[in-house]
């Protein structure tokens, strides 16, 4: 019989192929999906619904009680605290309904009733994306990781293919409130029928105040969370208009791509780490193998990103979007270290230290909302780059500090090499398009060879560690470590 702690490793790297493999492929999907309908929509229409989601997001941070992370992280488990979870989740998506109905009053005098009618079908949305949560948890904390993928899957595409259809027909901006919906009803039915969580009404007071131990404080962190992901688009599409909401937000969206895709890997390095937290050496290696590869992945997208900005918008969404690619550029940084901030976050969770997500995410916002007030001031979206991307340095500083008593070496030994080999990389490519010796490269090709290069000067550099890395994860999934 496997050792307990070994058979655990082996578990969450199948998981790992599960759920990564799964969402990966949905991902790469859904990615040429969403790239097709923004092509079809263009920027006007885009940023007119990135700006209705960015209201939705911060009237539902009601959701920040983050019940279903209550539900994986618990030391125990029950039918009680299923059905508890449930019930707190159908109520928060209640109160973020009727939040929608009041804020979409005012909204459609404002900004014109097309805004509201869509915030109120957000809101509708919402609420079975809750209730999803529970079976959802239930699988993760049964390491079903392969329904789990499947979920992913089909929720996070089949809506895309629908929206398609729906924009090339003419349905302009209602495209994407139905893919919303759809997605809505395909995570509640799908996560119902592949798990085995039924709601049998035996929810309690005790097991309500045992999820809430975990979830009062992880309001605050992911209320603040919330607050950060969305007011900058928040205030572009107030003190800008709909048209460079669309072009700053699909540029924020393509560098967040790199976190969009390994979003698998933080369920599952949260699990992870919520386990190994009594186990100070095992976390360390957990955590350090983890941040090895997201990171070098991560710097590899982001040398598209920072040498190839003009190529990729064009590439990726056409000549109309290329007003974007100053600031894909400019968030380039953003990308880079934005993996690696949630990674640190989801380590912190994991241990249960809440209470300092709270003041990391404060300090961030004393950042990150004097820079908006700037960028509205000034008219200028750069200023909202920059302040975005100092506040996810920030955060990559402070988490990095707060995770020192575990943590072995400092962030030079973590970003020391894959940092040169971006740095390599960017100056041979600026040398090469300033000579003019790229001029007869096809556009298209130049955002792949990017990352060719950077992951070349990485092997240059490092030798054979990344295969001694990927020859330890083989050991772990073949029990013999």
């Amino acid at each position: 019989m496997a050792e307990p702690g070994r058979d655990l490793g082996r578990r969450f790297v199948i998981g790992t192929l599960y759920l990564g493999g799964g969402n990966w492929i949905s991902y790469a999907l859904n990615f040429v999906l969403a790239i097709l309908i923004a092509r079809t929509l263009g920027p006007d229409l885009m940023g007119l619904y990135a700006l209705v989601f960015a209201v939705h997001e911060i009237l539902n941070l009601v959701g920040s009680f983050s019940i279903g992370m209550a539900l994986i992280q618990s030391p125990t488990e029950s039918e009680e605290q299923y059905d508890t979870g449930f019930v707190l989740l159908g109520v928060l998506g209640l109160v973020g309904l009727v939040a929608a109905f009041a804020v979409a009053i005012a909204f459609g005098y404002t900004r014109g009733w097309l805004y509201a009618q869509l915030l109120v079908g957000l809101g509708f949305a919402r609420v079975f994306e809750f209730l999803a949560l529970v079976p959802l948890a239930k699988l993760e904390r049964d390491l079903r990781y392969g329904r789990v993928a499947l979920v992913h899957m089909l929720a996070g595409n089949l809506p895309n293919i629908a929206a398609i259809g729906l924009a090339i027909s003419g349905a302009g901006v209602w495209s994407l409130l139905a893919r919303d919906g759809l997605h809505a009803a395909l995570v509640v039915g799908l996560g119902f029928a592949l798990s085995s969580y039924r709601y049998r009404g035996r929810g309690s007071r005790a097991s309500a105040r045992q999820l809430m131990t975990f979830s009062k404080p992880m309001f605050w962190s992911r209320a603040l969370e919330g607050v950060m992901q969305r007011v900058d688009r928040l205030v572009v599409g107030v003190a800008f208009s709909d048209r460079i909401l669309g072009f700053y937000s699909q540029a924020r969206n393509l560098s967040e791509a790199g976190q969009l895709a390994l979003r698998p890997m933080s369920r599952l390095s949260f699990n992870l780490y919520s386990r190994l937290q009594d186990d100070p050496r095992r976390l360390a290696r957990a955590y350090g193998i983890v941040n090895y590869f997201l990171v070098r992945a991560v710097f590899a997208g982001v040398a598209a990103l920072l040498v190839f900005p003009d190529e990729t918008i064009r590439f990726l969404l056409g000549p109309d979007w290329l007003e974007a690619a100053p600031l894909l550029r400019g968030l380039a940084l953003y990308a880079g270290f934005l993996p690696l901030f949630e990674n640190m976050k989801q380590l912190l969770y994991g241990r249960g230290l809440v209470a300092q997500n709270v003041s990391l995410r404060l300090k961030q916002l004393a950042v990150l909302l004097p820079g908006l007030a700037a960028a509205a001031l000034f008219e200028r979206v750069d200023i909202v780059v920059a302040a975005l991307v100092a506040t996810t340095m920030l955060g990559v500083l402070l988490a990095r500090s707060m995770s020192r008593d575990v943590l072995e070496g400092g962030l030079f030994r973590l970003l020391g090499a894959p940092g040169l080999a971006l740095a390599t990389t960017l100056l041979i490519g600026s040398v090469l398009q300033a000579r003019g010796m790229l001029d007869a490269v096809a556009f298209w090709l130049l955002p792949f060879a990017a990352p060719l290069l950077y992951g070349l000067v990485v092997l240059m550099l490092e030798g054979r560690r990344p295969f001694r890395e990927l020859a330890y994860l083989r050991s772990v999934l073949s029990g013999s470590s």
